[in-house]
This record gives C-alpha cells, structure tokens and sequence, in this order.
C-alpha cells in the first residue's frame, strides 16, 4: 500500500497508527455503544473475516467475487474507465464497493479517503487492498471516525460513494452528514449512493416498524425511520445538492419486499421466497421497493 499522507489541517490533527488516522478523543468514541455495535459486527462482516482465514492457495485470492460477490444496484450503472483525482467512501468498510468499481469499472483515484466508525473493518480494508491492489498506485487516506464531520476541506473530493450505509444513521446525524458531504464535493463532482435511503411505503418496513414500536423497552429510532422519494430529494436539496450537481436521480431499488424477512434476528418462514419471487408491475415499484437510491446525473 502506498504511504497514507495527511491532507488538509482537519485530518492532520488526527494520529496515524499502524495506517490508520484516529481522533484524538478516540477513546472517548471507543466507548460509546453505537462503535462497540459496529467494531463487534465488523469481525464477520459480509463473511469477509475469510481473506484472514484461508489459504494462500486459496481461489479467493484470485477471485475478489468469491469474498463478498458483486454489489449490483446503481454499481452497474457505473461508467468504464472512469478516473478523478480524489474519491471520498463514507462507511466504506472493508472495501466491498471500491473493490468491484476497480476490478470491475476500471475506476481510478490519485487520493482515496475511507472513512468508518469500524477499526475491525478497516483494519480489514488494509488487508483487502493488500491481497486485491484495488486503485493501484492511489494515496490510501483511511479513518477511523463517525462521519458527522469530514476532516477535509471545502471543494476538495472529485467523487463520492456510499453503499448501504445511511439506513443506520439516526435523521438529524444524516442532515448533518449530507451537509457535510456537499461541501467537501467540488462544483460539478459526482456522487453515488446506492442503496441507502429505506422507503417508507415499503409493506415490510411498514410491519416492521409495527412489531419494533410495541417492544417499550428496546426501540432503536434508527430503524423506525424511513423516508419517500420527495422526502429524499428535500433532504439533498436542503443539505446543498444544487450548488454541487445541479442534476441527480433518486429513484426504488429493483429489490422489492412485501414480508420483513426477519423479526428479532428470528427469520421468518417463507418471507425471502416470497420477497425474491416478487414482480410488480411499473405502477407498484415504488411502493414495494425496499430502499432508494440516489446519484448524480450524468454518472460520467
């Protein structure tokens, strides 16, 4: 891996360990449950603890695919050969999304900034690149932080991409985080952030919120929060889209859901059969898409 390399004065008051840039009140962050959540989930994120466990002869270190398969969405939308100076990952984990863009799109960066609460998961990014070389010969800038402030400076990051993250921050932190994504993004940059807005209208969702809300004693409102289309799109406008990309798409994901397929970490009987069998007419996507996405226009 190329040597991580400060940038701007926000990260430089960071402290760069064993490659990766902590807060100085990292032990402060480290004690808070929301990080212990995601450090204790990161061991055996999307099965990827396997590039630390197998084999050197193993094909998993020829086949990326083989760790975490091939992130479809808005990623298969993604332009070929597309090259910026800098990419921002907001929960970038263990590398999941970049990995297939580099392999798969051919997309190149001079600078790569990570950014994840999870030290277990970027520690396993290092890993990740280490075995794969995903963006060979860019500046790896990763950090160990919640991202409600991104230690980068104003009009700085080409691209931004996020997969599957947002439905985990709590309303108010993801204002503030799309705010703060806008104005480090130049005038003109692109975004992309694939699966990561649930949708309110969703039937599972909607059952799901029901059995969340009458457990009085354990509710999460992260998870009680979803949002529509027009919800989504007053979000980005009011954290400054417009002064950044003019144009961008919001628009259901092509996974649909009319059953939770889990109630408690307890699956339920038939429910991802009958998810995956669904096939709605154009008229009921929107209602029965699990999640949106959302990314600026054009890609390229």
């Amino acid at each position: 891996m190329t040597q991580l390399a400060k940038s701007g004065s926000s990260l430089s008051e960071f402290q760069l360990r064993d490659g990766i840039y902590f807060p100085k009140n990292y032990e402060q962050l480290n004690s808070t449950e929301h990080k212990q959540k995601w450090d204790a989930i990161g061991k055996t994120y999307y099965g990827s603890q396997k590039i630390e466990q197998v084999p050197e002869t193993s094909p998993i270190k020829q086949d990326y695919t083989l760790l975490g398969g091939r992130p479809g969405g808005t990623w298969n939308k993604f332009p070929m050969n597309k090259s910026v100076d800098s990419i921002l990952e907001i929960g970038c984990g263990y590398g999941r999304a970049p990995l297939h863009l580099s392999i798969e799109k051919n997309l190149r960066c001079q600078k790569y900034f990570a950014i994840d609460i999870s030290e277990s998961l970027l520690r396993r990014l290092i890993r990740v690149k280490q075995e794969y070389d995903f963006f060979p010969g860019a500046q790896f800038n990763i950090i160990c932080n919640s991202a409600e402030i991104l230690p980068l400076e104003d009009n700085s990051v080409d691209l931004v991409i996020s997969n599957c993250v947002f439905m985990h921050i709590p309303d108010l932190q993801l204002r503030n985080l799309l705010s703060e994504i806008f104005r480090v993004l130049k005038p003109g940059g692109s975004f992309v952030f694939n699966h990561s807005f649930h949708n309110k209208a969703c039937p599972s969702h909607i059952i799901h919120n029901f059995i969340r809300s009458i457990n009085i004693f354990s509710k999460n409102p992260i998870y009680l929060k979803q949002y529509s289309a027009v919800e989504i799109q007053e979000m980005l406008n009011a954290a400054g889209i417009k002064t950044k990309c003019p144009q961008y798409i919001v628009e259901p994901t092509t996974e649909y859901a009319i059953l939770p397929e889990t109630i408690k970490g307890i699956p339920l009987p038939f429910a991802k059969a009958i998810n995956r069998s669904l096939k709605p007419a154009d008229a009921w996507k929107e209602t029965l898409a699990y999640g949106f996405s959302a990314y600026s226009d054009p890609l390229e």
